[in-house]
């Protein structure tokens, strides 16, 4: 796949230590990749091309080239992976997930803009988030805590309430509010009858959340940033 190629050839070129490109560039690059592919075609399949990103449309109508397009940014989401975060075990989270890790990875490199949060969603090809969302307010958006979470949309009928991201979270609320690390441990047990056989990806999504400890800008994640990296502790080394 050619956005996959261009996203690779870009990686190679930038420094590992002061990367030159972001999430922006690599976006992008996706969008001129899909569109140097589609203009060398005068047809694909039943697409005319040329007909098609010249003709005139009603407001609001998606052509079959921009659903291309969009189809080419979407793969570009899923490929990048977050700094830090096993490429392997990405793969294994569903677009909710994707979505809400790849939005604490915007606020690391401290983006708060709504328009960010809402472009990673049309990435991900996720129509509800904004109930994840702490704050909303231009330039002050970010996402929830496990804490701001609580108990709450745990089970319910969309896909993130029942994720295993949101059973980490309620397991890392119960961690910090009982100030005892075992109390998510036993949360993860109880509830997720895939604890056995998740576990790794349980300890990768716990890791991550770890490196927001340190981050200047992340101050409200500190508490539950330093009690996740002693649960991925406990749930790594854990035993039947």
């Amino acid at each position: 796949m050619e956005v996959k190629r261009q996203i690779d050839s870009m990686q190679e070129l930038d420094d590992k230590e002061d990367p030159n490109f972001s999430d922006t560039d690599y976006l992008l690059a996706a969008y001129a990749a899909s569109l140097r592919v589609l203009t060398s075609y005068r047809k694909i399949e039943d697409i005319d091309v040329n007909y098609e990103l010249s003709r005139s449309r009603r407001p609001g109508e998606e052509s079959p080239v921009e659903k291309i397009i969009n189809e080419a940014v979407k793969i570009a989401y899923d490929y990048l992976t977050p700094k830090g975060f096993d490429s392997y075990f990405w793969k294994m989270l569903i677009p909710e997930e994707r979505f809400y890790i790849k939005g604490l990875d915007l606020e690391k490199s401290g983006i708060y803009q709504l328009g960010a949060y809402q472009e990673l969603a049309k990435g991900f090809g996720v129509r509800e988030y904004r109930d994840l969302l702490a704050s909303t307010k231009a330039n002050h958006a970010r996402l929830k805590t496990a804490t701001e979470f609580g108990m709450r949309m745990l089970g319910g009928n969309d896909r993130f309430s029942n994720s295993l991201l949101r059973n980490v979270l309620a397991a890392l609320h119960q961690a910090v509010k009982a100030e005892d690390t075992a109390a998510g441990r036993n949360w993860l047990r109880n509830e997720l009858s895939s604890y056995w056989n998740q576990r790794n990806v349980i300890v990768e999504i716990l890791n991550y959340i770890a490196s927001l400890e340190h981050i200047e800008n992340m101050s409200h994640w500190k508490a539950e940033a330093r009690y996740a990296r002693l649960l991925a502790e406990l749930v790594k080394n854990d035993g039947v």
